[in-house]
């Protein structure tokens, strides 16, 4: 029997009372997306944010020059909803949906969409090619870097699916996905949205060593965009450049293995 999926719409939604969090210590920052809760354990994004008040500031001026009104947001690897929150409070009336399957982050994320009061429907799952269980494995004392695999043995498992199964009626304007080398399994599983959307914009993390980790030719996966139909461009700095595949990968390997770039996707015309 097929496996009947609840389906969501992006219209405004009524906010979701989120489930009681019980776990380990959270912190609250003041941040340029608002008040955040964050875990303490955290030993990457927390600090950061209490440093700076702020997370990837150049990503977040690259979402910037999308925004429009009435905008419709996809937040793919949201974590604790730094961007989601973020949207919300730049672009008053934004119809957010923020996925993230991390156990701990996804609770951590519900409960700040509802403490901020904006429109955002958080889903603790992940969003893949096709309907399946992922296991996660996190890096140590780096919630954000959370990993994804099928069929291995794990401590933690979520569920996942491509995005047309879970809001089939959706369109989006904008969309980040950051979901550690596997962004283009999210969006070979938003097909019939990005049909619905034509003018969809996708800010996609870059990170070869990560796609190199998955057994996956850096190179092959820019190609495989371009023969998708996307136009691709590459953020370095405040500039967005049309660059060759090789080149994307050389400019990320100058980083050794934590070298990425955003990219920036959009339909040939």
């Amino acid at each position: 029997m097929r496996r009947v999926i609840p389906r969501f719409t992006t219209s405004a939604p009524a906010p979701r009372v989120p489930a009681p969090y019980s776990g380990e210590a959270l912190v609250t920052l003041p941040t340029e997306a608002g008040m955040l809760m964050i875990p303490a354990s955290d030993g990457v994004i927390r600090p950061y944010l209490e440093r700076n008040g702020d997370w990837e500031p150049e990503e977040a001026a690259l979402l910037q020059q999308f925004f429009r009104d009435g905008l419709r947001f996809l937040d793919v690897g949201a974590n604790v909803g730094y961007f989601s929150l973020y949207v919300a409070a730049r672009c008053p009336g934004a119809v957010i949906h923020a996925f993230e399957p991390h156990p701990v982050t996804s609770q951590v994320l519900a409960l700040n969409a509802w403490s901020c009061g904006a429109a955002i429907t958080t889903h603790a799952m992940a969003l893949s090619a096709g309907d399946r269980i992922v296991t996660l494995t996190t890096a140590e004392s780096n919630l954000g870097d959370t990993r994804t695999s099928v069929g291995a043995a794990g401590t933690m498992v979520a569920p996942a699916a491509a995005l047309d199964e879970v809001l089939p009626d959706a369109v989006f304007d904008l969309i980040k996905i950051d979901v550690q080398g596997f962004e283009s399994d999210a969006i070979a599983g938003m097909s019939g949205m990005l049909a619905r959307s034509p003018e969809a914009v996708i800010v996609a993390e870059y990170w070869p060593a990560a796609l190199r980790e998955r057994g996956l030719d850096p190179v092959a996966v820019l190609r495989d965009y371009e023969d998708s139909g996307f136009d691709v461009r590459v953020q370095v700095e405040n500039d967005l450049a049309r660059r060759k595949p090789r080149d994307v990968v050389a400019l990320c390997d100058t980083a050794g293995a934590s070298g990425q770039v955003n990219l920036v996707l959009t339909r040939k015309r």
